[in-house]
């Protein structure tokens, strides 16, 4: 009988679809989240990202602070630390998932990602 893994990640993940846009080395990949945290992405690519690719991303992440609901852009620089493909019953499929820590993500961007995962476990 297997005992159950302790969580090894350090910081919550929200489970919410975000706008986000990679760019690497002129190449333009607009995707969605699949989980965020303040260290970083998971998100579905349809074309593969090396690992250890050093990336761009631009995040929009809601704001509904102050009774006010728009989004702010948050740009950072990445990595992407894993990439699987994607397990889909289309043969051709060439998706991947991957995993993508955020290297320079400022403290006022990490802390708003913060406050945006605490706030989605209160809905």
């Amino acid at each position: 009988m297997s005992t159950p893994r302790a969580e090894r990640r350090k910081h919550p993940r929200a489970e919410n679809a975000l706008p986000l846009k990679i760019l690497r080395k002129g190449l333009d990949v607009i995707t969605e989240t699949r989980n965020i945290s303040c260290s970083g992405v998971y998100c579905r690519v349809a074309n593969p990202l090396p690992m250890m690719s050093k990336i761009g991303i631009t995040l929009l992440l809601p704001n509904c602070r102050k009774n006010k609901v728009n989004s702010e852009k948050v740009k950072c620089n990445g990595v992407v630390v894993r990439s699987e493909p994607e397990i889909v019953e289309e043969a051709d499929s060439a998706c991947q998932n991957v995993a993508i820590f955020f290297t320079d993500l400022s403290n006022k961007d990490r802390n708003k990602i913060a406050e945006y995962v605490l706030q989605s476990f209160r809905k």
